[in-house]
């Protein structure tokens, strides 16, 4: 699977052709270790002020490959003009001298930033992914056509490659070509890297931050969709657990399982704990209304119980609020209150016995014989102090069989902010494989010497992503802090009137709470703060696992040694 950059499809592609090929390169196998840009702008063109390639590709060890799309069900040339389907427009050049301009154009740049370039083996080759095409010419070369029966006969990786070796086999036979080395492994992946770093500017600088956005959520949809054979492998099973570490999808297979179960005529009481996402499951499945019910569990008992809490002690909420809840229930059956499926999320806070005989009552069957989907982070997560019970002694207290579908695919998170987690979060084991590609952008540690340069450097991180054109509702500040945390305490005009805590941020506004709080929820930039020690490495990965885009945290000195010493350990330790 290639790197791809950028990394979806941009909206404004119109050519099927071309997002068909962007798909198959991203996806291929034979792809891997490959660097793949899509429609890059080549500045200083050879002879236009700007000119375009639709695919540049660079393989290790063998060359850079300009590929050119020609996506149209008709093709003909007449009078040395080139038409691509009825009623187009004439094209004096043609496709093959559009992609050898545009190629020599490409190395002229590359070479002038770095002459070892000159040394890289660069072609170019034209693609026509629906149409036969058997001219020849002594204008290209018969291995320089990918046409229609080529594209649907072998995988795009043979087919390139097949150019590239072609070209390689062409120059080692050119008397001209006195510059080429057949035994030079070149591009090495270190030139690999400088190429991509040299030509992603001409293209990023293009991409607004809305299409970033567009981008990330279409990349999160399809690999959370992947996901979703999860629960195709268990739907015979009437109770399942999906275990899972931060990022593997399970709260959208959570929404997912809820979906499902409406569609299958079942009422469904869908049931999470942290009170912000319960808000945010309830937008999402509002929908899904009448057949599911969306609430927090203690919004859930408090309705039952009818009460009103004076006492807002753990106590209260562990012990009491499930007791009047339960009785309630007892007390006076309500058919409205009795459900043929149970979805939770955050599975791993609701095992305490207090809850879960609470839950047995509402689902038809109850726990031991009805119908539930549990997702839970049961390693890393329960931070609450509200699961007294693991999932082990969960099944064995109630007697269950149940099976335990494990999700360890990462699909949130870009690789660099999953590795971190692995690092410093002490995720044991860690993810089996990380979906989303990657973005080169490195989460970030700064540390600060004391509180007010703690202040200063947030408003320099916000101030930057502000630039970047991040809007400040896509933006979150985290701390382990309830009470004094550094975004509460920011003074400096606009930040002292922009930052508001997150229940109360508005459009223009950026969100803090704490990381307890925002457990179970994502933000494209994350910015953790007043980190004093790694040592509570659940709350660590937590917060650090909320990242989609960016991820900055703010630590203290006094915490570089130890960072330094997590990191030798949990680096020795793999290797």
């Amino acid at each position: 699977m290639a790197m791809m950059f950028p990394s979806c499809v941009s909206e404004g592609c119109s050519s099927p052709g071309e997002r068909e090929i962007f798909r198959r390169l991203r996806d291929d196998p034979g792809t891997s270790g490959w660097t793949v840009l899509h429609s890059l702008d080549v500045a200083n063109h050879r002879r236009q002020l700007a000119g375009e390639i639709d695919f540049v590709i660079i393989i290790p060890a063998k060359g850079i490959l300009c590929l050119e799309v020609k996506a149209c069900s008709s093709l003909r040339r007449e009078g040395g003009l080139w038409y691509y389907g009825s009623g187009a427009k004439p094209d004096p050049r043609g496709p093959f001298k559009q992609a050898s301009e545009a190629m020599h154009s490409l190395r002229q740049r590359l070479v002038a930033k770095n002459p070892g370039f000159s040394r890289v083996v660069f072609w170019s080759a034209v693609i026509f992914p629906y149409i036969r095409f058997t001219a020849t010419s002594g204008e290209w070369h018969e291995w320089q056509v990918i046409d229609s029966r080529d594209f649907r006969s072998a995988s795009i990786s043979r087919l390139i490659l097949n150019v590239i070796d072609k070209a390689r086999d062409f120059l080692r036979g050119c008397p001209s070509a006195l510059w080429f080395n057949p035994k030079l492994q070149e591009p090495s992946l270190e030139q690999c890297k400088i190429i991509a770093d040299v030509l992603r500017p001409g293209f990023e600088f293009f991409e607004d931050s809305k299409t970033v956005t567009l981008r990330r959520e279409a990349e999160l949809k399809q690999y959370t969709e992947e996901q979703y054979m999860a629960l195709d492998a268990m739907e015979t099973n009437p109770r399942v657990a999906f275990a899972g570490p931060a990022g593997t999808g399970k709260t959208l297979l959570a929404i997912e399982a809820a979906r499902r179960g409406i569609t299958a005529g079942r009422k469904v009481l869908f049931i999470c704990f942290n009170r912000f996402l319960g808000r945010w499951l309830e937008r999402q499945t509002s929908g899904l209304h009448p057949g599911v019910v969306t609430k927090t569990l203690h919004r859930h008992m408090l309705d039952i119980a009818e009460a009103v809490p004076d006492d807002t002690s753990s106590g209260f909420w562990q012990d009491v609020l499930p007791l009047l809840a339960t009785e309630k229930m007892l007390d006076k059956f309500d058919d409205k209150n009795h459900f043929d499926e149970l979805v939770v999320d955050e599975a791993q806070d609701i095992l305490r016995d207090s809850y879960l005989d609470f839950l047995d009552l509402n689902l038809k069957g109850g726990l031991s014989a009805g119908r539930w989907r549990l997702f839970g982070d049961f390693e890393k997560q329960a931070i609450y102090d509200a699961a007294s019970l693991s999932l082990d002694k969960f099944v064995q207290s109630r007697r269950l069989n149940v099976p335990v579908y494990s999700l360890r695919v990462n699909c949130r998170n870009t690789p660099r902010v999953a590795s971190l987690a692995y690092l410093l979060g002490g995720l044991e084991p860690g993810y089996s494989r990380v979906l989303r590609p990657d973005d080169r952008s490195d989460p970030e540690l700064i540390y600060y010497s004391d509180e007010n340069g703690q202040k200063q450097l947030l408003v320099n991180v916000l101030e930057r992503f502000y630039r970047e054109g991040f809007s400040g509702k896509e933006i979150v500040i985290l701390s382990p802090l309830a009470d004094g945390a550094c975004a509460t305490r920011v003074e400096q005009s606009p930040w002292r009137d922009r930052l508001r805590p997150i229940e109360t941020a508005d459009k223009g506004h950026t969100g803090y709470c704490t990381i307890h709080s925002f457990k179970g929820l994502e933000a494209p930039c994350v910015i953790i703060t007043d980190i004093d020690r790694i040592a509570d490495g659940s709350l660590f990965y937590t917060g650090v696992t909320r990242s989609l885009q960016r991820l900055v945290i703010l630590c203290h000195q006094s915490v570089k040694k130890e960072v330094a010493s997590v990191l030798l350990n949990r680096t020795a330790s793999t290797s």
